[in-house]
């Protein structure tokens, strides 16, 4: 395990291989083993230095005192403060799902610097909105007080059991799965280090943005891969818009599977980035 200080969080990362640098980000309720224990790292780790962060109230990442940081813009911070402390001067940005929120954020920052330090942006499954189910401001609002409720009051091996009842749109492909029962066994390895009422916090106070930042997606010049999957009602349109919206960017579809790609189908998932990063590597050089 390894931990860096930055103000008044303690965050922690995992990483493996050796290379140009990838730094992964995670979904809501999730955290490093999203990437490292599904076997995504262990396929990008043979040519590329793969580091993944548990971000603010995920994970083995803890936070002192009030100021908590849960919104988007400290958190483009966050990613800069684990590129320092590891002294990177330039890497690859790896998300899925809230993960790819604030990676959407970060290239668009980025672009509008006299250096650029990335060399590239995946997006798999996730909105460049953070307010993203598509109501109105009001039944989007009591949605998400919802889903916090259930995480603060429920324990992990509860709600996964319930996903298993009613896997709603998140949770589909795994439910579809022929080991679906791994698979969310899976699922819960995955949550069980997380803090209920750290995340519930992060819930009420990071998903307010209804705006898409179009035109500052547009500006995005870096090579830019977007992945999602057939069943991902909640995310798929979102991800086409911003693989239509960044130039040049690739999209590309994974059938039969949902949002928990990683889970659901991690060798399709690490072909996909590696043989993109293999040409943006390509186009690096060239």
């Amino acid at each position: 395990m390894a931990y860096f200080q930055h103000q008044n969080v303690n965050f922690h990362y995992q990483e493996m291989g050796k290379g140009e640098a990838i730094i992964a980000l995670h979904g809501l309720c999730l955290n490093t083993k999203y990437w490292m224990n599904t076997g995504v790292a262990k396929t990008l780790a043979k040519h590329y230095r793969v580091i993944a962060l548990d971000m603010r109230a995920h994970g083995l990442t803890t936070i002192e005192g009030d100021a908590k940081g849960y919104d988007i813009e400290t958190m483009l911070m966050d990613i800069d403060a684990l590129a320092d402390h590891l002294k990177l001067d330039k890497f690859h940005l790896l998300s899925h799902s809230t993960g790819g929120m604030v990676a959407s954020r970060y290239a668009s920052k980025q672009s509008h610097k006299k250096y650029n330090r990335l060399l590239s942006l995946i997006i798999s499954n996730s909105s460049s909105a953070t307010q993203f189910m598509n109501g109105n401001v009001f039944t989007d609002g009591l949605a998400m007080e919802m889903l916090a409720q259930s995480v603060e009051n429920l324990s992990w091996r509860q709600i996964v059991e319930g996903l298993k009842f009613m896997a709603g749109p998140l949770f589909t492909g795994i439910a579809k799965s022929e080991n679906s029962s791994q698979q969310f066994e899976k699922v819960y390895e995955l949550m069980r280090d997380g803090d209920h009422r750290s995340i519930a916090q992060f819930i009420r106070r990071f998903y307010n943005d209804p705006d898409p930042h179009l035109e500052k997606l547009a500006e995005i010049t870096i090579p830019t891969l977007v992945l999602s999957a057939q069943w991902d009602s909640m995310f798929i349109k979102s991800s086409q818009l911003i693989a239509n919206t960044i130039p040049h960017a690739k999209f590309a579809l994974c059938e039969k599977a949902g949002h928990m790609l990683a889970i659901e189908n991690p060798k399709w998932l690490a072909n996909e980035i590696e043989q993109f990063l293999n040409d943006a590597q390509s186009q690096n050089v060239a």
